[in-house]
């Protein structure tokens, strides 16, 4: 009797161990697919390329990078990483091409002439002659979060490009040549250090990024203000005086004794010109400043319904 409740035992705990570590793989398993994205995707076929610049979630419209090869591309070396890693994708994309005469030139005049314009902001390729890099370069993005994107002039007729996230000196799958001396150094990655061609916008409501290649994208952005647990939002628009419009007022109110929360859309305002917002506590409302016809108004919302 006691032999076979040993044998019982024993079975039980090895079932326990079992599903432990059954349950511990599980968890590094979810993990690596879930934060770390698995293994990563690595593309060299060229015949690719415009299914690369389209790869999901990523941060950059390879601004500087052409839409797809040109027909007066005479060579090309390509090579791109991905790993969907958690937050933003890991990645680093290498296309060198040698143009024929005619069609260096356009691309190079493509690069000169390539702008983004954020209600009356214009943002350009910015231009370095040899200081941090070897070659002379055209960026959109530079020590920004983490990413790099630009194009090198480094041969006759030759071009390449480069664009990189969250990549380390030490990983990167091309010459260290093509890399600014400052390359993701401490300096490099401080927040807020940097540039990039890509507006963001970030408020105390919402942060908009335009991750597209349309030279005059609309810029979204918002004001909020908190009384307790209710949040009054104004969502504005740029227009192209880089005037705030506002295209909605929205109040999100909470009640924490029956956790009921609710949503009221204003129009009254859409399309006046943001001003100002001002809390009025004793009240419990939100008053707005705007812009009609040149005459500056207000208007009261109250916080709490």
């Amino acid at each position: 009797m006691n032999r076979k409740v040993k044998k019982i035992g024993k079975g039980i705990l090895i079932g326990i161990i079992l599903t432990v570590v059954t349950l511990f793989v599980a968890v590094i398993v979810l993990f690596y697919l879930f934060f770390l994205g698995g293994p990563a995707k690595i593309t060299r076929d060229i015949n690719k390329y415009e299914a690369v610049l389209t790869q999901p979630y990523i941060q950059t419209a390879y601004i500087v990078f052409p839409e797809k090869i040109p027909q007066g591309v005479i060579e090309t070396e390509f090579y791109n990483y991905y790993r969907d890693t958690f937050g933003s994708p890991t990645l680093q994309t290498y296309l060198k091409c040698v143009y024929d005469d005619e069609s260096y030139h356009k691309e190079v005049d493509r690069l000169e002439n390539t702008s983004k314009t954020y209600g009356n902001n214009e943002k350009k390729l910015l231009r370095d002659e040899e200081k941090k890099f070897l070659y002379p370069a055209y960026i959109a993005v530079e020590n920004a979060a983490n990413k790099y994107e630009y194009a090198l002039l480094t041969g006759d007729n030759e071009i390449t490009y480069i664009c990189t996230c969250y990549i380390n000196r030490k990983d990167v799958k091309f010459s260290e040549d093509y890399l600014p001396y400052d390359f993701m150094t401490e300096e490099g990655r401080a927040f807020g250090s940097g540039y990039s061609i890509y507006y963001a916008s970030v408020s105390s409501s919402m942060i908009d990024t335009d991750y597209t290649r349309d030279p005059v994208p609309e810029v979204r952005d918002g004001h909020l203000r908190m009384i307790g647990d209710d949040n009054f939002v104004v969502r504005v628009r740029l227009d192209e005086q880089g005037r705030e419009i506002i295209t909605e007022c929205v109040l999100f109110s909470y009640n924490p004794e029956t956790e009921e929360e609710k949503e009221i859309l204003y129009d009254d305002l859409n399309g006046m010109q943001y001003k100002d917002m001002e809390v009025d506590r004793e009240k419990k409302t939100v008053v707005v400043t705007y812009v009609d016809e040149g005459e500056e108004k207000t208007k009261e919302f109250y916080m709490v319904l």
